[in-house]
């Protein structure tokens, strides 16, 4: 399991007693601030810790949420512009406008882990937003599958998260016509 500098203070008491756990073996340092007690992680959860404003979006989110079975081979994370550039070769760092960074992102117990994702209306949006981007049987691919859940999305939310998008209009019009 990942813990976080707070986190291990909390279970360990002091800093002098994390160092300890590190010597005998109970814990062992990752990253900066982050640590880890022996147990398996994916690459994933430790650049979730390491960046707690980044979203699992695009392809790797497709991939657990089932809309695609492309494995993704790097890691595809979303922040505000403005925000953390995340420098790490194992992710693909997509912009999305200040401001919308946090809409409809929760937290989701997906293939074991527990991740920062976006939920499925959000990440429809950010589907239909970066379509010209995005290799065009991805493209079909993801549409296709959302056609198929079509009756479990919720329009009246994503109308919501689209209030604070540019070319709003625009994008709802898309998912009208390709998904709806």
């Amino acid at each position: 399991m990942l813990m976080t500098t707070l986190e291990c203070i909390a279970k360990y008491g002091s800093f002098y007693r994390i160092t300890q756990a590190i010597r005998k073996g109970e814990l062992r340092k990752v990253a900066h601030g982050v640590y880890s007690d022996g147990k398996r992680y994916r690459d994933v959860e430790l650049l979730l810790m390491k960046y707690p404003m980044a979203v699992v979006t695009m392809l790797s989110a497709y991939y657990y949420y089932g809309l695609t079975d492309n494995v993704p081979d790097r890691i595809h994370l979303a922040v505000e512009r403005g925000g953390t550039k995340i420098k790490d070769v194992n992710v693909v760092e997509y912009f999305v406008p200040k401001g919308t960074g946090s809409i409809g992102v929760v937290s989701a117990d997906l293939h074991g882990m527990n991740l920062r994702i976006y939920d499925k209306e959000r990440l429809l949006i950010e589907t239909i937003r970066m379509r010209t981007k995005m290799p065009l049987d991805l493209y079909h691919e993801v549409i296709g599958n959302y056609r198929k859940e079509a009756g479990a999305l919720y329009p009246a939310k994503m109308e919501d998260y689209l209030d604070t998008f540019p070319k709003r209009d625009v994008i709802f019009d898309v998912i009208k016509k390709e998904v709806l």
